[in-house]
């Protein structure tokens, strides 16, 4: 399968499924913080020591490669950032500024270990088989959500976080194995730009026909999310990989399967309805002084007691349900745009992004515009990884996170002007539109550091890198 033994492959595949498909159950809290340590933690760290031993029996071979140096630079900053609100600010305690500090090295770490892993493009079809598999195993646990009841872990509150076994309802939309539909979103948003990529450059009509099997299943599932920014940065992302692949009549089915679904999906229907709405609500409504409204809206579970056997049948074990209770938050008077039934969610996350969780980003950057005032000091949520990249760790940690992306877009531009493209310009152009649609993700969702999206994202990117670095 593999001309040469690396221990590091082996631990890629491991990752590429456990990551995706384990539940975060917490093993243990940190103290000050809802976050906890779970144990796909623990394989990832282990896998970062191994990768570590192999790199000094080698002579650090990683240190040779020109995307190090850029990482590096960021891990520089993040570390001023550490020792400038540790000493200066004193924003949070040391184990908190010290766990988002480690957190940042251990997601970033993947793509290190990813690039060693990898020593030709042959490796890639096998982890594509997997990845393939394990992309089938997300949407079907999404299905046995929605259809059979399968439990949800959920981390959106504190109080889900110590690892409940809930059940949806019609207030909770579809999570999967994720700990959050946001998350999943944000995942299926980047699987179908590598998938649908795939699909049109394919020769072979079996697999071709599969991959158009699971690209449609989870395009599906993606729409039940009911995520507005990843539904769009998938249709965004997907045309400009479409566009730059010289695909141009593909971009006709998927326009009308996207427009089709918008129609048909009734949660993501309402939702975009009530967007803009929301915004002229929140916009031009005038307040006196705006309300911070809470980080998550905080759904309220109830015990369901199961009766006893009945018709000779066992009844199963309950879980919790998710039922939280709609409140409406207002500033000024009540808009006939914003119906309580329906439009609630919607005007809550754009009042919670645009009078708490931004402002305070910002209010954090304008302390420090240098470093920051340190990871994990403007809480666990931002709803927008920019915002959160200024605010706590200023210009250095902004500009050299984001020379990290402009590495690979411009090492990506020679590929997309190529007078002929083959398969050594086709992946790279599909893997500029998976990260394009990642940081469209990054508008809204804290996808940086969310575990499950953040160690997908920097495992994709050291795939991404051996296809722009290997020729053969």
């Amino acid at each position: 399968m593999f001309k040469k033994f690396n221990i590091l492959r082996p631990l890629l595949a491991i990752l590429i499924i456990f990551i995706p498909l384990y539940p975060k159950f917490p093993l243990g809290n940190v103290a000050g913080t809802y976050v906890a340590i779970r144990l796909d933690d623990i394989i990832v760290a282990l896998s970062i020591i191994i990768w570590g031993i192999y790199q000094l029996k080698n002579k650090l071979p990683i240190l040779k490669e020109p995307i190090t140096k850029i990482v590096f630079a960021y891990y520089l900053a993040i570390i001023a950032s550490f020792i400038s609100a540790l000493f200066i600010f004193q924003t949070e305690p040391r184990q908190i500024l010290l766990l988002h500090v480690l957190r940042r090295f251990e997601y970033t770490s993947l793509l290190f270990l990813t690039i060693s892993a990898l020593k030709d493009r042959l490796d890639a079809k096998y982890y594509y088989l997997i990845t393939y598999l394990t992309t089938a195993a997300v949407i079907i646990y999404g299905y046995g959500q929605k259809y059979i009841h399968l439990p949800v872990i959920s981390t959106m509150n504190s109080e889900f976080s110590k690892g409940q076994l809930l059940q949806m309802d019609i207030w909770t939309r579809i999570s999967s194995t994720f700990a959050g539909h946001y998350d999943l979103a944000a995942f299926l948003s980047v699987v179908l730009i590598i998938i649908g990529g795939l699909i049109v450059i394919d020769k072979q009509n079996k697999t071709k026909i599969l991959n158009i099997i699971l690209w449609l299943f989870a395009f599906n599932i993606l729409t039940l999310t009911a995520s507005r920014v990843s539904v769009f940065a998938f249709f965004g992302g997907m045309c400009l990989t479409l566009f730059l692949l010289r695909k141009y009549l593909w971009i006709i089915p998927v326009s009308l399967i996207f427009a089709f679904s918008l129609f048909n999906s009734k949660d993501l229907n309402q939702r975009l309805l009530a967007t803009i709405p929301a915004l002229k609500h929140q916009w031009f409504t005038s307040t006196s002084s705006p309300t911070a409204a809470p980080a998550t809206p905080t759904p309220t579970p109830i015990i369901v007691i199961a009766a006893g056997p009945s018709n000779g049948k066992v009844t199963p074990t309950p879980y919790k349900y998710l039922s939280p209770t709609p409140t409406v938050i207002r500033h000024g008077p009540v808009d006939e745009y914003l119906p309580v039934d329906s439009d609630v969610g919607v005007a809550r996350s754009g009042e919670i992004r645009f009078n708490a969780e931004w402002p305070r980003a910002i209010t954090a950057f304008r302390k420090n515009i240098i470093t920051g005032t340190g990871l994990g000091s403007i809480t666990l949520a931002t709803d927008n990884d920019y915002l959160r990249l200024l605010g706590e760790s200023g210009l250095f940690g902004f500009v050299t996170f984001m020379l990290i992306m402009i590495f690979f877009v411009f090492k990506t531009i020679p590929h997309i002007f190529i007078k002929k493209l083959s398969t050594k310009n086709y992946l790279p152009i599909i893997f500029l539109g998976a990260l394009i649609t990642f940081l469209i993700n990054a508008t809204l969702i804290d996808v940086f550091e969310a575990s499950k999206t953040a160690y997908t994202f920097w495992i994709m990117m050291g795939f991404y890198y051996t296809f722009l670095d290997k020729q053969k």
